[in-house]
């Protein structure tokens, strides 16, 4: 594969190419497969480490910290969770103006590590409890 690039140094490069990516088959492996099987069930799905009980999100096989496997999948409470930061964008990847624009959050638990990013409806407030309206993927959270 080759490809275009254009920019400068200390800007942001821009690519030109097609991706492959339509030969290719991904799988999320056991823990995505756990993660997106609690999506179905409308649950967000981290895993803990029982070693030195640590929780991921999204879950992970291995712990970063003691490189134990993990094999506990745990269900996150929805009342621990709160938005972290977020952005929004007025353009799309064209840089033409969106019609209205997208607020795209970090939404974390408390005691958790990591986090999921989500489309945001409504106001964003940062710390702000949420209410997950569509648990599809990409998650879409409300700020209450």
């Amino acid at each position: 594969m080759s490809w275009e690039k254009e920019g400068k140094e200390g800007s942001l490069l821009k690519w030109y190419d097609i991706m492959e990516a339509e030969k290719y088959e991904y799988t999320v492996g056991p823990a995505g497969e756990r993660f997106f099987q609690g999506l179905k069930e409308n649950k967000i799905v981290g895993s803990k480490c029982k070693k030195c009980g640590k929780v991921y999100l999204p879950p992970r096989i291995y712990c970063e910290d003691c490189f134990t496997k993990i094999e506990e999948y745990v269900e996150l409470k929805l009342d621990d969770a709160y938005l972290d930061s977020f952005t929004t964008i007025y353009q799309n990847d064209d840089g033409q103006k969106l019609t209205e624009p997208v607020h795209i959050g970090l939404l974390r638990f408390k005691g958790v590590n990591g986090g999921l990013f989500c489309y945001l409806e409504g106001t964003p407030k940062k710390g702000g409890r949420i209410r997950v309206s569509n648990f599809n993927y990409p998650l879409r959270i409300s700020i209450e």
